[in-house]
């Protein structure tokens, strides 16, 4: 399974930082209940992972209070991802 190594960054929060799968990322951005839409659904959903470039920035900005960033980047394909 793919691993991507992400930061997501929050007006009013510390920076958060982790090494995790699509799905894994996928749920802490609900859990986060960040303002607006997360990224978009195909970013973050493991089916998609040879469609998704190996790293990436997303920002939602309405505002300093409302504005968030995620970036991430590929750092390792497990057993049959075809490295």
């Amino acid at each position: 399974m793919t691993h991507y190594a992400w930061t997501i960054k929050a007006h009013g929060r510390q920076d958060i930082e982790k090494v995790t799968t699509l799905p894994e990322l996928y749920d802490i951005l609900q859990m986060l209940k960040l303002p607006g839409t997360a990224p978009p659904h195909w970013l973050t959903i493991d089916p998609w992972r040879d469609k998704i470039p190996g790293h990436g920035h997303y920002t939602h900005n309405e505002g300093d209070s409302d504005e968030w960033s995620l970036i991430w980047t590929k750092v390792d394909y497990g057993p049959g991802d075809g490295a």
